[in-house]
């Protein structure tokens, strides 16, 4: 009994072991009954005699007897009628070699091959072994041109398996790669028309993130959607080099652990963002997933993407023909600009009217609401009658037809569809709106495509003249400076230090805004104006501020504590002192403490830039009027009476419109105020003047000389101060010459509190 079971055992695994070898298709008997390594499989097949002399002179024969299970691609003879071996070196003749073994843990028989990746022991760049395609989806072919001849496949070997090829397999490079691959056929058409194929053949080294073909149906649908190509041929080649140069890392070898959470740099110039799930952030709206690894030529890394990567030039190229100018302004982050077209209802027509829109970025609005008086944001537009003054707004940010950058000429003129015009600043590259006390709207970026027409970001909102007073757009600064916090007036805060990126002279008396001295930096392009190490706590203030003149104009950039990606550009026209209030929020990133303020150069030419008052929250003091005969200005009141009808206070400090003082009254319905005339001659002068104030809304008239029948009528913009010159004529005084009164009566509200100040006669 006991012997028939070790005769059994035995059987079985006999059974097993040849079942084994059926399964591993080894039908020939070679194996069992004359067992050879690898190297005497070789050495013993006449076939190979070329490949054996090459492993003898190599070195490898030993290599190949060992225990060491292996899988080698052998030659044949006639496989190397197209390789001259003599003008490889030792080294080269070696790797060429060891590209045809696979170190395996079994041997790679045939009917277990499966289109993929094996490793051979050549080495690529850094010592990576490189990759070794395998195509079974017919017959198997190895890389681009090896295959297995019929008989010369399975060769069990002690230490191994062997496969005869037809050809050498010479390591890949990354033009080999892409061709073996049938994925990536739709890469390697794009690489020939983009002539790209001799260089990612070359010695050079790269690394390419390589788009598989269902990649590249998408991307035919996107630009088929927005140009009408239909096939790579359509695509102009300029643009399709672009995107291909963005799929390549130039001097790396970068293998996928090295690449999560990283930034690359690519050979078209962009960038693009690895994330630790092998996501790659480009610049369009889509991320692409790493979805193959470590595909190693002997020259470079292939990593294969399953999405195209999109520079920002040509994904800005596809929004353009996609979206509309609204879309595209939204796209942009320009919500400031068109919530203010949805608020006037002109979405529709500036969605599907061809159009240039001149569009303000969010920081230029919000500067925009920081310096106008009679409005805080565009919610404070809500009267029918201010709903039409914002759309009078927006439209003088919009044109007719399509203006590029291209056609616009030296003082150009183009008419909005607000009826006023805006002229083009060619020196500071802006545009110069009709109230001429408003910033330029410099251009940050030009030709913004869109499917109905083309933007142009700026940074400042344009002001129209016939808008201005309406929206309470503050006259130009005339009078002294007055700071939150004094950088800079006649000297430097002996808090700050001094960069030395220029050397600007703080003693300058060439051109000087106020006092007796100015800063003149001297700029070779790209430079900066740089000062620092205050410390002053920026959450105590709004803005910060300067006097800037240039000769000739310019551009410059202000920037805070280091915040070089959040800087705020401004133009400033040709020989005029041009006041800038950038708000803090739009430069400053977060941060609270000034450690650095920086005006650096940005027209990138040599220029000159006088700098002057300096500081943070600056406000100025508007001048005290002179009059040919004075009324009341500053508390110095000239009259024979005051009228009763209410209780004048002359010495208010509350809200003066120059100065320190002005008059408060609160004027009951139908009443107002009243003061006693001199008894001059008002022949000899022609107008009479005032300022008024007033938070409610309601209606004045100004008599003289108990002419009741008469007057002058006015509705002063409610919020702000008002500034009148009203002639003296019939219809003010009705012959009368004498000057016996001067009266501001309210008409119809009650209790209204009004301030008045500045009155005289020129």
């Amino acid at each position: 009994m006991k012997s028939f079971k070790h005769i059994l055992s035995f059987f079985l695994m006999t059974t097993l072991i040849i079942s084994c070898f059926k399964d591993d298709d080894v039908l020939d008997n070679r194996l069992s009954l004359n067992p050879k390594n690898i190297s005497e499989i070789i050495s013993d097949n006449p076939d190979l005699s070329t490949l054996a002399s090459a492993l003898e002179a190599a070195g490898l024969i030993e290599t190949l007897k060992s225990t060491t299970t292996y899988t080698v691609f052998a030659p044949n003879n006639s496989a190397f009628s197209g390789v001259d071996t003599s003008t490889l070196s030792d080294e080269g003749l070696l790797n060429v070699l060891l590209n045809h073994v696979v170190s395996t843990t079994r041997p790679d028989f045939t009917s277990t091959m499966t289109t993929g990746y094996l490793k051979s022991l050549a080495s690529g760049p850094d010592g990576t072994k490189l990759s070794l395609f395998v195509n079974n989806s017919d017959d198997i072919k190895l890389n681009v041109n090896a295959s297995i001849v019929n008989d010369g496949k399975d060769l069990g070997a002690t230490n191994g398996i062997v496969h005869v090829t037809d050809n050498v397999i010479l390591p890949p490079t990354l033009v080999d790669h892409v061709l073996a691959n049938p994925n990536y056929s739709s890469l390697a058409a794009a690489l020939v028309k983009a002539d790209l194929i001799d260089t990612l053949n070359g010695t050079d080294i790269f690394t390419v993130f390589a788009p598989n073909n269902a990649a590249f149906e998408k991307f035919m649908m996107d630009v088929e959607d927005a140009f009408g190509w239909t096939s790579l041929d359509e695509i102009p080649v300029d643009i399709l080099t672009e995107v291909l140069l963005y799929h390549v890392v130039a001097s790396t070898n970068l293998l996928s652990g090295d690449a999560l959470e990283s930034t690359q740099t690519t050979l078209q110039g962009e960038s693009f963002s690895i994330g630790a799930d092998a996501s790659i952030d480009d610049m369009s709206y889509t991320n692409s997933n790493i979805n193959l690894v470590d595909i190693q030529a002997i020259n470079g890394v292939i990593h294969g993407v399953d999405k195209i990567l999109l520079p920002d030039s040509v994904f800005q190229s596809i929004l353009s023909r996609t979206l509309n100018i609204v879309e595209r302004c939204d796209d942009r982050n320009f919500t400031s600009f068109t919530a203010a077209v949805e608020k006037v209802g002109l979405t529709s027509q500036v969605s599907t009217d061809q159009l240039t829109a001149f569009a303000p970025n969010n920081n230029a609005f919000t500067t925009f609401f920081l310096t106008i008086d009679n409005f805080d944001s565009l919610d404070d537009f809500d009267t029918p009658e201010e709903l039409d003054l914002l759309k009078k707004l927006v439209e003088y940010h919009l044109a007719i037809g399509t203006t590029l950058s291209s056609g616009l000429t030296p003082g150009m003129t183009i008419e909005t569809l607000n009826g006023e015009s805006i002229t083009f600043d060619a020196g500071s590259m802006s545009f110069v709106p009709t109230h001429e006390n408003a910033p330029n709207g410099g251009i940050v970026t030009a030709d913004i495509g869109a499917n109905n027409g083309v933007i142009h970001e700026i940074d400042n909102v344009l002001v129209p003249d016939t808008e201005a007073t309406a929206l309470g757009y503050p006259l130009p600064p005339s009078g002294a400076a007055v700071y939150g916090y004094e950088i800079y007036d006649d000297a430097l805060n002996s808090a700050f230090w001094i960069g030395g990126w220029t050397t600007p002279d703080f003693s300058n008396t060439d051109q000087v805004k106020s006092g007796i001295y100015s800063i003149r930096v001297d700029y070779q392009g790209d430079d900066g104006f740089q000062i620092g190490g205050a410390g002053e706590d920026l959450t105590q203030y709004s803005t910060v501020n300067a006097a800037l003149y240039s000769e000739n104009g310019t551009s410059v950039t202000f920037i805070l504590n280091e915040q070089w990606n959040n800087g705020q550009t401004v133009s400033i026209p040709a020989g005029e002192w041009t006041y800038v209030s950038i708000p803090i929020t739009n430069i400053s990133n977060g941060t609270t403490i000034l450690d650095q303020f920086v005006i650096r150069d940005a027209s990138l030419s040599p220029n000159t830039l006088y700098i002057d008052e300096v500081g943070l929250d600056v406000t100025y003091e508007q001048p005290i009027p002179t009059f040919n005969y004075e009324i009341y200005t500053e508390n110095n009141l000239t009259a024979d009476w005051i009228g009763g009808w209410t209780s004048p206070v002359f010495d208010d400090t509350s809200n003066p419109s120059t100065g320190i003082f002005s008059i408060r009254n609160v004027m009951p319905a139908d009443q107002g105020f009243q003061l006693g005339g001199t008894n001059i001659d008002l022949s000899a002068y022609s107008v009479v003047k005032f300022s008024i104030y007033c938070e409610d809304a309601t209606s004045f008239r100004l008599v003289m000389n108990e002419e009741w029948g008469n007057g002058y009528y006015f509705n002063p913009t409610p919020g702000q101060w008002n500034h009148y010159t009203v002639p003296l004529n019939d219809t003010l005084l009705n012959g009368s010459t004498t000057y016996t009164q001067f009266v501001i009566q309210e008409q119809g509200l009650n209790d209204v509190v009004v301030f008045i100040d500045d009155i005289g006669f020129n």
